[in-house]
Order: structure tokens, then sequence, then C-alpha cells
């Protein structure tokens, strides 16, 4: 029987987290109950009693449970009981009932010893217990009402306690994280040797009658097993992955609609691609994604062979406002059959720590556009969890199952060799990846949401209109990188670049020489920035004074070409020196593109420039000798050998390291 309680006189019971007792029962149904804790009066009626139990408001006090005579009751499921002990309870409350069931039990051995034989034979027990252990039975269940009270506790006999003295204790715990300070692999046989040192130096200063014992190896061995799972795991592994794997999973954050929380994030592709102009293997391409939390629908997306950057995140937030086209045909053969539908400025853009985030640009972004950066604690990845567990998807259910792929870890791929089995230009992957998102991802039920993310985008738009800038020119105007200048009559400089025209006469005369202005740039094209003044609204479009120069010009690939002409000892104004570093560049490139070091081919795109914003624009033309067969033709006519040999096709250059200047011409020198 378990414990219970009846609405009686003097009954004490727990009320909304408050102690009462039943001082008067009323005619009819009517309980005046007094608070224990002030002492106060209060009246109510038996129904809302039995009500506010139904919702669970009302228990007996939870002291009584717990404890019967200092001896705890066991409290957790009856089948884990060893079946000895089980049987045991059940032989006891057979007694109790049988004893019970012949009216109120005196406890004298002339009245109960021959009760207790006749319940023997009835129950079929061999002997019977002895009058002294059914009153300690009786006493027990009496106190708790509760069956479990006889249940035997043979779990709590002995000592529960350490016996070693508390010095050696605190001796043992410093020896625990000294040893594992030293190495995380360290051995019980290590932490015993360190701890009779310790012992050994306290017993040198202590008085005879002071000396401590020192425990056994096999004490030792006890204490270090008796440790909690989080304490080891802070001492071999740090507090920061003990928390990790200690934590609970919560219900996690809830969103009501589209864009209200949209997470960003990058991760480097397990596949290989391949140079869309010598067909070799580039390495493995970077992706940066946004995703909206409420649908889990993939807003936008940039892929880029450089490291994570503000180019990136710049260009995936583009992507991710603009209503989307679809991706180049690369493979004519491959029609992506659904549409992305999402579009929108974010109400909330979710991002970590990386530096690409932390700069001014970000925000000078999120101020333009009107949403918030929420950026999530240091390496505590699960505060965007949405954007990583697909990032994890794109890896494992899409990446994984391409021609080319790789592991993310090296040592796991043995003998495969993903760069030998690499087809996919960067075109081509962009294509399928797009097909992947829209006709597979996107109309797959996903389980955190109930139903498909397109399903969910939606509904989501029924409710939510998803707002855009006020023009396309806008957008560009305001997603980039942003910087200040000082405007001069000759224009202003920006990456040793210099700009002007006449539209910044109408800033000169108004502000004089010398006014600040602010600049937005793009990092993949420095031929045109956006210039304010001081009062302006709009932003007036400057070209820079060498377009043919600037053109398609990158941040990157400008820095290289100024880092070769400071090397060479010439002004960075010297255009003849800038003409012979693009030179130089271009040579240094033709030779990185086929060169047998994939690194150095991946460093070669990320110079050029190549990004899913950006495709190589001399590559073949879809179904122009794309072929794999033609594919395969052309690597095999490659040289082994570090560059291109005489005669050979070279690949033609982006439009930025053009150089005007015939081949040989060195400036006049």
């Amino acid at each position: 029987m378990m414990a219970g309680f009846g609405f009686q006189k003097n009954t004490a019971f727990e009320w909304k987290g408050a102690m009462f007792r039943v001082e008067r029962l009323q005619p009819g149904d009517g309980v005046v109950l007094e608070n224990l804790d002030g002492g106060k009066l209060c009246f109510t009626t038996r129904q809302e009693l039995l009500d506010d139990y139904t919702k669970g408001l009302v228990a007996r006090p939870s002291s009584n449970l717990a404890v019967t005579s200092g001896r705890p009751i066991y409290s957790r499921p009856l089948d884990q009981l060893p079946e000895k002990v089980l049987n045991a309870a059940i032989r006891r409350k057979r007694y109790l009932d049988g004893l019970l069931a012949r009216g109120r039990p005196v406890f004298t051995p002339e009245y109960i010893v021959p009760i207790l034989e006749e319940i023997c034979a009835e129950i079929g027990d061999v002997t019977p217990p002895s009058a002294t252990s059914v009153y300690r039975w009786y006493q027990r269940f009496s106190r708790s009402s509760d069956s479990r009270a006889l249940i035997p506790r043979y779990d709590l006999r002995g000592v529960h306690r350490s016996r070693q003295a508390d010095r050696v204790m605190t001796l043992a715990s410093e020896a625990l994280t000294e040893a594992f300070r030293l190495s995380p692999l360290t051995t019980g046989r290590e932490i015993h040797a360190s701890l009779l040192g310790k012992i050994t130096a306290e017993n040198r200063c202590a008085f005879p009658s002071d000396q401590l014992v020192a425990p056994s190896e096999r004490t030792v061995n006890r204490m270090i097993a008796s440790a909690s799972l989080y304490e080891m795991t802070v001492l071999r592994d740090g507090q920061a992955t003990a928390d990790k794997r200690s934590r609970v999973g919560k219900a996690g954050i809830k969103t009501a609609r589209i864009l209200e929380r949209v997470e960003m994030d990058h991760t480097p592709l397990d596949v290989f691609l391949i140079d869309e102009r010598t067909w070799l293997p580039l390495g493995r391409p970077t992706l940066t994604m946004l995703i909206d939390h409420f649908s889990r629908m993939p807003l936008g997306y940039y892929i880029s062979y450089g490291s994570p950057s503000a180019a990136a995140v710049v260009g995936a937030l583009r992507h991710a406002i603009l209503p989307k086209n679809p991706a180049s045909p690369a493979i004519p053969t491959l029609k992506v059959e659904g549409s992305w539908p999402c579009y929108g400025i974010p109400q909330s853009l979710v991002v970590d720590n990386g530096l690409e985030f932390l700069g001014a640009d970000l925000e000078a972004i999120a101020f333009d556009l009107g949403f918030a950066i929420t950026q999530c604690p240091a390496r505590q990845p699960r505060f965007k969890g949405t954007v990583e567990r697909f990032l994890g998807t794109v890896n494992h259910s899409f990446a994984h199952q391409l021609p080319g792929a790789s592991f993310a870890r090296f040592h796991l791929r043995g003998d495969h060799d993903p760069q030998g089995q690499a087809i996919l230009t960067l075109g081509e992957f962009t294509h399928v990846l797009e097909k992947w998102i829209i006709d597979i991802y996107a109309q797959r039920i996903h389980k955190g949401i109930g139903t498909t993310p397109a399903a969910r985008w939606s509904e989501g738009i029924v409710v939510y209109e998803p707002t855009l800038p006020a023009d396309l020119r806008l957008l560009q105007s305001r997603i980039g990188q942003s910087t200040s200048r000082k405007l001069r009559r000759d224009g202003f400089e920006l990456k040793s670049i210099r700009y002007n025209g006449s539209q910044l006469g109408t800033i000169l005369r108004q502000y004089g020489e010398g006014v600040e202005i602010r600049v937005v740039f793009d990092p993949e094209d420095l031929g045109e920035v956006q210039v304010w003044g001081p009062s302006d609204v709009e932003p007036i479009p400057v070209q820079a004074t060498d377009l043919e120069f600037a053109k398609g010009l990158t941040v990157r690939q400008n820095e290289l070409i100024r880092q070769i002409v400071r090397e060479n000892g010439s002004r960075v104004e010297d255009r003849q020196a800038v003409l012979r570093a693009r030179h130089e560049i271009a040579q240094a490139l033709l030779e990185l593109m086929t060169s047998r070091k994939q690194k150095a081919r991946q460093r070669s795109a990320a110079i050029r420039g190549i990004s899913s914003s950006k495709p190589d624009p001399f590559a073949p033309s879809p179904g122009a000798g794309g072929s794999e067969d033609a594919k395969a033709k052309v690597r095999k006519q490659l040289p082994r050998k570090t560059g291109m040999q005489e005669g050979q096709d070279v690949p033609v250059l982006l439009p930025a390291f053009k150089i005007t200047a015939k081949r040989g011409d060195h400036g006049g020198d």
C-alpha cells in the first residue's frame, strides 16, 4: 500500500507551496485550514482541495515520505530490487496482513507467537519470524503507511564514508590533480606513488602521534573509481569539455515566423573540385551558408577557395536577401524542377566569433538594412545549432555522395584518392548543390518542424511578407566593406587605387577639401565604389581613375600586386612597376594552376577570386568539350612537371591580370 492521507482533523499537507493543517471540518463541504507558517486560518471547500489534488497542487508532506525512523524508504522502481530482497519484503507484508486481519495486535510473546505460527503455515513459510522482528516491521509500516517501509535496506549496511584521515584525502586530491595535469593518460599506480611521496614528506615534519598512514594502491584505485564522471572529465579533458558532456539538452529557441532568426556559418566541403580550365584538382572549397530557423530553409550561400572572410560574408548575405535566379546550367542534362522562393532582410542574424563577423563592415550593413546581429558565446556552437546541423547534412548527405568526395580527417581516407576521382568544376558543383537544396532537402520532412522546409516557408510567407531594400542598386551600395577617407581635389585613394570623378565636385564645393566621406566597396571588384558625403542620403558611384586596371580586381589580387611592387623597391604609384607586378603574378598563376601540389592550385583559385558569385568567365561553356571523356583526355595530356611547356595552350587570365603592354615590354627598362 502506498503512503496516503485524507482530509481529516489535524492532517497536515502541502498546498500551493505552503504547509496547512485541517483545523475543523464544517457541516457540508467546508474545511477550515490553519497555515502552519503564520498560524492564519482560512476557509475552503473539500471539492476545491480535491480539484487541486488532481492538478498536483496538494500532496502529503515529503519529509514523512522519505524517512522512517532515520532510515530512508526505497523509492526506485521495484523491478530494480534483487529477487531476494523483493521476496523478503513480500514475506514481511504477508505476516503483517495476517496479523492485522486478526484485530488490533498485542505484542506479547503469549499472544503473537501462536498467530505467527498459524500465518507461517498459511503462506507455506519455513520458519516464522520472531515477535521482536514483527514489532519492528509494524512500527515502520504504521509510521509511514507505506508498504515500501518493509523493504530491507541491506544496501545501507556498513560504513559509507572514507576511513582515511582528512589530511590523507586532501593529499590524494592534490596527487590526482597533479598527475592528470602532467598527463591525461596517467594511471592509478602513478597517482599512488605521488601520494606516497606527499605522505612521506608530511610525516617528516609531524609528531609520532600524528603520523599519517599511507593507503594501499588498491585503496587509491577505489578512490579514483568513486569520483564522479564529471570530475574525471574535468581532470582529463578540461572544464569546457566536462560542461559540454554533462549538459542537459533543452527544448531550444522558438521562433514564430520566417526571417525572425537567421543563422550563418562556414564549413570546408568534403569534396575536391577541379579547375575549369586546366581540369586539375583545386582542393576543397569553403561554403558559407545562411538558414532560416523557423522553416529550416536555406536562404543563400557563397562558395570560394579562400578561408572564411568578410567577402564571403558579404556575398552570402547578398545572395540570401535577393530573390534567387537559377544557377547557370553547367550540366545541360540536369534540370532543377522546383524554385527557390526565399528572400528578404532578416530580423536577427546569428553568427559566431570569427574575425570576419567581428569587423565594422557587418555592423554597418546591419545598421543600413535594419537587422540585429547576435553573436554566440565563444566555442559554443549549440547557440546556432540549426546551421551547424545543416552544414553537417550538406557534407554527409550531399558532398559525400559525389565523385571526389573526401573525409573530414586525412587519416580516415586510407587508400581512397579523392583528388584522382574529382571531376566536378565549381560551376557544375554549384548547379548540383542547388538541385539538391531545392528538389531534395527542401522537399523532405524535417523532424524538427514536422513538415518539409519548403512547405513551412510557404506557410510562413502567408503570415509575414519578407522585406527587400528599396531597389537593387541600394542593396549593392550598402552590402560591402566600408571605410572612411579624406576627399581632396584629386579624389581619394583606397587600397592604393585612386578614385575621382565629376560627381565628387558637389561634395567639394559644399564642404571643401579634406572633408571625411564614407566609402563602400565590393571586395571582389574594385573598379567602382559608392561614396557618401557628410549629409548625403543616397550614395554616389565613383569609378577608379585607372578603370582598366581596377575593373574586376579583387582586394586579394590588389594586395598581392602591391606587395610585389614594394619588394621590388618601386613606388606604389609607379604604373610601369604595377604592370610588371601583374605580369609576374600572371606567370606565377600559370605555374600554380598546373602545379603538382594541390595546395598551390588551391591558392591559385583563391588569388583568381573564383567563387559561386564570380565563376571563371573563361571556362569552357557547357557542352563545349566539357564531357568526362574530354576532361580525362586533357588531364592525361597535362605536363607532370610544374609549369607550362612551350607551345601548350595556356589558360586565359582574368581581366584583372590582363596587361596592355606587349610581351617583353618592361616599362622601357
